[in-house]
């Protein structure tokens, strides 16, 4: 990883990129804290695994690695210095598909970073591909970034909006903003995450399990595997679907 202060974007060699041909990055692009960000991307990861799909994960959050708890593959990406984000392009060298999971009040590093490298315009040389997902909750401040985002970077990459359905089964707020508008123009997709119930959502944090471990593990109610079934169906069924922006 780079150590000093980066003026121009410090790709891998020449010689990587000639081979770098369906790349894809997947970057958490909401930045408040709480709204299922790592949830979700343990959901994806598990989604990934099932299907055999090799991928590197990235934990920015050096104060809640939720990630790296329950995904201890998952490497730490220490964004206060937004330089050590290139290390994500390294990654590239062994890796098709990365994914970096978000971090609270951090969501302007990521877009910061796209813009100071050039990213967005470089997508085509490398051969890379970038989905920025959106995790909505039934509040407006997930709205409005999602809203800032967008703003931001426009139709430049492919766009995954996630409502959470942890504080209500409707996305009211989302629905009826300027910022959904602007996401569908710019050809989002959007997906639904089912609440988990209180029950089951604690005891995987307390055995800091995924839902693929619970599922496997005779200490949870024959019953409680088998909601943790359906409700992985329920969501892998929509990633299978919109594969076409999660995989390389």
């Amino acid at each position: 990883m780079s150590t000093g202060v980066t003026i121009t974007p410090a790709w891998p060699s020449a010689h990587a990129r000639t081979a770098q041909k369906g790349k894809r990055l997947i970057m958490v692009a909401i930045d408040k804290g709480g709204v299922g960000k790592s949830f979700f991307c343990l959901r994806l990861i598990e989604w990934l695994e099932q299907r055999k799909i090799p991928f590197r994960a990235f934990d920015p959050d050096f104060s809640n690695s939720t990630l790296t708890r329950f995904y201890p593959e998952a490497q730490f990406l220490d964004i206060r210095h937004s330089e050590n984000l290139d290390g994500i392009m390294f990654s590239f060298e062994h890796n098709d598909l990365v994914l970096v999971d978000g971090v609270g009040a951090q969501q302007k590093i990521f877009l910061d970073w796209l813009a100071d490298t050039d990213l967005l315009h470089a997508q085509e040389p490398l051969g890379l591909a970038i989905t920025l997902a959106l995790i909505i909750e039934e509040d407006k401040d997930t709205v409005f970034q999602a809203g800032e985002a967008v703003r931001r970077v426009g139709d430049r990459v492919d766009w995954l909006v996630v409502k959470n359905q942890k504080l209500s089964a409707r996305n009211l707020i989302y629905e009826k903003s300027d910022a959904r508008q602007e996401l569908l123009r710019c050809g989002a997709h959007e997906i639904t995450m089912p609440k988990l119930t209180d029950p089951l959502s604690l005891s995987l944090q307390l055995k800091s399990l995924t839902i693929t471990e619970a599922m496997t593990r005779n200490s949870f109610p024959l019953l409680d595997r088998q909601r943790l079934l359906n409700y992985s169906r329920q969501l892998w069924r929509q990633l299978d679907a919109i594969q076409d922006i999660l995989i390389p």
